[in-house]
C-alpha cells in the first residue's frame, strides 16, 4: 500500500513509524508539512492510498483531507484536545496517558477516531516518555488503523467528550505562566515536575544570578537544602539548586541572552559565577 508521511519534522516518531511501515511492505514517501502549496503538491505526485501525520504543527489543509483519509498522531488520551497535550498531563500529575489516532477534519484534533492506547505514567521528562511510551502507542495505534482500512469495512468512532469515560478535554497552549517556579512555595516534586514538562522544549524560563535562562534536565537532590531558590551545590555539569523542603539538581541551562539556540551543562553557563 502507498502511505504518505505528512510531517513537521522527521523526528523520532516519524522515523520508528516509517521504518515499521517500510519493515511489513508498505511504499512510504516522507513529506515535510512546509506550506499548503507544498503538502497538496506532494500527495498529487504521490497519489498515497493514505496519509498518516505523525507530527504536525498546523492543520492539514483542506484540500488534502476532504479528498483523502488522513490520521494524525495526537499524544494524548480521547477527547483530548489541544497543542501541549503532553506538558498538562505531566503538569496536572496524571497516572495514566495514552495516543488517539484522529482522522483529519476541519476541527483540529477534533475527528473521528481510529485508534486509541493508554500507558501509566512515569516520572520523566515530556522528551523520554514522548521517544517511549508515546512513541509505541503512536505505533500501535497507526498499524491497527491500517489493519482496518486495508480489511475495509470499519467505521471510526466519533469524538464525543461527553461520552462516559473520556476524561479528556479542550486546553490552550502551555506558556511559561503556567509552569513558572515559585521558588518560595513550590516543593521539590512540583519543581520537577514543572522542568520536567517542558524538557527538551521550550525549557523554564527563570533566573539564577540576575540573569534570565531556561532550565532543563532536573533530578531530585538528596542531603542537600538551603534557603529556596539559592544555588547551594555545583557538580559535574549540573547544579543544585534549594526547594522549600530540601533540593534538585539542574543539569542544563539556556541562556536568553545568548544568540544560539542550544542548552549547554549548567556549570558551564555559569562559569563565571560564584
Amino acid at each position: 500500500m502507498k502511505i504518505l508521511l505528512l510531517t513537521h519534522a522527521f523526528n523520532s516518531l516519524s522515523q520508528r513509524i516509517f521504518v515499521e511501515l517500510r519493515q511489513r511492505g508498505h511504499q512510504v514517501s516522507v513529506e515535510f508539512d512546509i506550506n499548503d502549496r507544498v503538502s497538496i503538491e506532494a500527495v498529487a505526485l504521490f497519489r498515497p492510498d493514505l496519509i498518516v501525520a505523525p507530527f504536525l504543527k498546523r492543520a492539514i489543509p483542506q484540500e488534502i483531507w476532504a479528498n483523502h483519509i488522513c490520521l494524525v498522531v495526537h499524544p494524548g488520551i480521547r477527547g483530548d484536545r489541544g497543542p501541549s497535550a503532553l506538558d498538562w498531563a505531566i503538569l496536572n500529575r496524571e497516572h495514566r496517558w495514552g495516543v488517539t489516532l484522529l482522522q483529519a477534519n476541519a476541527e483540529m484534533d477534533a475527528g473521528d477516531i481510529w485508534a486509541s492506547a493508554e500507558f501509566p505514567m512515569r516520572a520523566a521528562t515530556k522528551a523520554s516518555l514522548y521517544r517511549n511510551e508515546v512513541t509505541e502507542a503512536a505505533v500501535t495505534c497507526v498499524l491497527t488503523s491500517i489493519e482496518h482500512f486495508q480489511q475495509g469495512g470499519f467505521t471510526p468512532e466519533p469524538l464525543d467528550c461527553a461520552k462516559e469515560g473520556v476524561r479528556g478535554q479542550l486546553r490552550p497552549l502551555v506558556r511559561q505562566t503556567d509552569r513558572a517556579i515559585d521558588w518560595q512555595r513550590d516543593d521539590s516534586e512540583s519543581v520537577l515536575r514543572k522542568i520536567r514538562s517542558g524538557d527538551g522544549f521550550p525549557g523554564v524560563a527563570d533566573r539564577i544570578y540576575g540573569r534570565d535562562c531556561f532550565l532543563y534536565d532536573a533530578h531530585r537532590a538528596a542531603g542537600h537544602s538551603g534557603a529556596p531558590g539559592d544555588v547551594v551545590a555545583r557538580s559535574g555539569p549540573a547544579i543544585c539548586r534549594a526547594t522549600i523542603d530540601g533540593a534538585v539538581w539542574i543539569g542544563h541551562l539556556r541562556d536568553k541572552q545568548c544568540a544560539h539556540p542550544f542548552k549547554l551543562p549548567a556549570t558551564r553557563v555559569l562559569a563565571d559565577e560564584t
